[in-house]
């Protein structure tokens, strides 16, 4: 393998493991997390009453990863770029299919509401712009493998282009853009 190809796989893998062992603590406080797991050493399931995870057994990915993935295929099929209409169709078919699943890891509440407006015809340059999460932080890794960090401006526009549809504000680009893997 080539190093570049070693790096990628270590971004996405880090990615995978980091989100399946944070699968769990999904919405729960620092505090809720230390009382109910102590400190977390390894994969665990999440409880019964997590209303995020409920089910998932030990080592589950969540959104965050399949999002990440399907941002990676974007970027690949669209030749280094990220077609907001399709991304926004897509994590729309990747939550219906959760949904028929049982699954209660679904989109966040930024992303719900933009795709929401989205399928009502509001523009995608701006269904995103009225969130306060940071969730494209979650699936900006493959534009830090796809893309160089120098010229800083033209890498930047590529992490505003993985958030404009669902996240277009300076939260969550700014969670964006200072999370891919170099």
């Amino acid at each position: 393998m080539t190093d570049r190809l070693d790096r990628a796989l270590g971004a996405y893998y880090g990615l995978a493991l980091g989100d399946a062992l944070g699968m769990p603590t999904q919405v729960m406080s620092r505090q809720d997390v230390v009382r109910v797991y102590g400190t977390l050493t390894g994969f665990e399931p999440a409880r019964p009453d997590n209303p995020v995870s409920a089910g998932m057994p030990a080592g589950s990915v969540t959104d965050d990863t399949d999002q990440a993935v399907i941002v990676g295929r974007l970027i690949d099929e669209g030749r280094g770029r990220i077609d907001p209409l399709r991304l926004a169709h897509e994590l729309l078919d990747w939550e219906k299919k959760m949904r028929a699943k049982g699954s209660f890891d679904l989109l966040g509440p930024s992303t719900k509401a933009a795709l929401d407006a989205v399928a009502r015809g509001v523009p995608t340059e701006e269904a995103g712009r009225h969130g306060t999460t940071n969730g494209a932080a979650m699936r900006v890794t493959p534009v830090g493998i796809a893309f160089a960090v120098e010229p800083l401006e033209s890498f930047l526009d590529h992490v505003v282009e993985s958030c404009q549809v669902t996240h277009d504000t300076t939260i969550g680009i700014a969670g964006a853009a200072a999370s891919p893997p170099p």
